[in-house]
């Protein structure tokens, strides 16, 4: 492949790993800060009845998840595309494999947990206390770490233009 083409799709790809990987930190953050919170609550206060009552009308009417799904999803096939780039390149091949992988990363543990499970049956209102107290244990703390390892890969991408920048300087 001419290496002026492997050059642009480099940067295409970079950029928009760069722009999905900032907006799902961005969800990260705003869940380990106030929505993660707010679902412990009412796990921990004992509203569960409340949650399942009004979270599921409210997930029915709206779909947020399909919103953050179509994130996630580009996340998962934009981001391995740039490592490629970055390989046939020879260039930020680490932090490629770091960064652009970072939904691999997150959902490995994520779903590897078993935490997917747990925190669909909370927002059902299908949870056994045990599976309550599980997610209220878990779920800032996950979310919190999904948001730092988010938002360090953001920075690390952040630091290929940085350096890009640097060499035409």
């Amino acid at each position: 492949m001419n290496k002026n083409i492997i050059n642009k799709l480099y940067w295409i790809f970079w950029y928009s790993t760069t722009m999905l990987t900032g907006i799902l930190a961005g969800f990260m953050i705003s869940h380990s800060i106030m929505f993660g919170r707010f679902f412990t609550w009412f796990v921990e206060s004992g509203n569960i009845d409340l949650l399942r009552n009004t979270y599921s009308v409210f997930r029915e009417a709206t779909s947020p998840q399909i919103l953050y799904n179509r994130f996630l999803l580009l996340s998962f096939v934009l981001g391995p595309i740039w490592v490629v780039f970055a390989f046939l390149k020879k260039k930020d091949r680490i932090i490629s494999t770091i960064a652009g992988l970072s939904t691999w990363w997150v959902s490995a543990y994520f779903f590897g947990l078993g935490f997917d499970e747990v925190e669909e049956a909370v927002m059902l209102g299908i949870a056994d206390e045990t599976t309550q107290q599980l997610f209220v244990s878990l779920n800032v703390p996950i979310h919190t770490s999904n948001a730092i390892i988010y938002t360090i890969c953001f920075l690390l991408l952040l630091v290929v233009a940085l350096k890009k920048k640097k060499t035409i300087d």
